[in-house]
Order: C-alpha cells, then structure tokens, then sequence
C-alpha cells in the first residue's frame, strides 16, 4: 500500500524579525526525524517540499539523516498561509510584527492576549466576508492545498515525503474527514514540528491514516514544540 507523509517543517525562528529560518532546535528535530524513518526502514520514490525556507532547510536535514542524497520537487503550492498579512489586515496596527509583540508585553495577561487577538483575526479571515481584502482569502488557500492534493503522484509511483505547514495538513485533513473549514487554527496549533502525517491509498483515493505522530520524539519533551 502506498502512502504519502506530510512533514511538518522543524520549529521555525518565532519572535524573530526572520520567522522563516529554521532554529538550532528545528535543525535538529528534522534530522532526528530522519533517522528515526530510516531506522524504521522508510525510504521515499520521491521527495515534494514547499517553497520556503523553513521548508527547504527540513527537507534538507531530513533527508540528510536518513542518508538520502536525493533531490526534491519544489511545489510553492504547499506553501503556508502568510500569518502576517492575516494579522495586519485584521489590525493595520500590526503592520510591523514587533507592533503586536509590544501589545503582547504590555498587556496583564499577554498569553490570554494574544490567543484572543489570534483567534479574532483568523476567525475574520476564515468568515468569507472580506475575501477582497486578502492577497489570499481563506478559500483560495484551501482551494489551493486542495489542488495540491489532487496533483499528488499516483500510489502506484511509490511513497512521497511532502515536507510543508500546519495550515496545509490541517487543510488536507478537514478535506479528508469532511470537518468545517473554520476549525483549521485550532487544528494547525496542535500539530507538532517535525510531526508526520500519513495518507494511504485506498479505491476512492487517500484516505488519512495518521495525524500528527511524533513517535520519533518520545522520551525527549523538550523536542515537542508546535511552533
């Protein structure tokens, strides 16, 4: 049975001028994350990784410590949504991300701030009602990972490694399972960096058999992170 494993990209650079780089621990998570498949004896037919850097650089370590020298196929299609843009056309105050840092700080509950603050602005994005005002409105960026999906190797071309977002995975299994669209950031903020995610093959298509495993992690807590 074939299989597609969508990756989580290890644990970006978050508060960061740069978010899309990958840490020390991110860097390490994926080349962990590597072994661990090898050891398990997987190896992919071919190797798919968004355009960004944090993308690039996962599918790099990855690869490099399961002892793969192979190429990938660079589809910006599995790309994630641009968080930034979601923020500061929710609140044009927070054009410059250390705008949004600062109220975070200030604020007497900064956690609960910024969950909230969080929530308001996907939840606009999510409604529908101001598609025009996005570069990229919720629905084309999951009519976007849908066609990406749609465009996946058939299972007779062997396994795909795809290494891309949480918003992505997220997407692809609302997609799946049938769940309402507007669930995706309660969704994307439990899926852990370097996790994994398993589709298989069946007679109507991909099904999901897996979401968000980080087996290759247990026993080290201090690698489980969701940023």
């Amino acid at each position: 049975m074939s299989a597609i494993y969508l990756i989580r990209h290890g644990q970006a650079s978050a508060g960061a001028d740069d978010y899309d780089q990958l840490s020390p621990l991110g860097q390490q998570q994926a080349s962990h994350l590597g072994e661990d498949l090898a050891r398990r004896g997987l190896r992919p037919a071919a190797v798919i990784a968004g355009s960004l850097r944090r993308h690039q650089q996962t599918a790099e370590h990855c690869l490099r410590g399961a002892g793969l020298a192979l190429d990938w196929q660079t589809l910006p299609q599995w790309n994630e949504y641009d968080h930034r843009e979601i923020l500061r056309t929710y609140n044009p105050a927070y054009h410059e991300i250390s705008a949004l840092r600062a109220a975070i700080s200030q604020h007497p509950e900064p956690m609960v701030f910024m969950k909230a603050e969080l929530k308001a602005a996907f939840d606009r994005w999510l409604s529908g009602q101001y598609d025009d005002e996005y570069q990229e409105s919720a629905l084309a960026f999951r009519t976007r990972v849908q066609g990406a999906l749609q465009q996946l190797p058939p299972p007779e071309a062997g396994p795909v490694w795809v290494f891309t977002s949480g918003g992505p995975i997220t997407v692809v299994t609302q997609t799946l399972l049938g769940l309402e669209p507007r669930g995706l950031l309660s969704v994307n903020a439990r899926l852990v960096n370097a996790g994994v995610t398993k589709l298989v093959s069946g007679k109507g298509g991909y099904g999901l058999a897996t979401l968000n495993e980080h087996v290759a992690f247990e026993g080290r807590p201090q690698w489980i992170t969701t940023i």
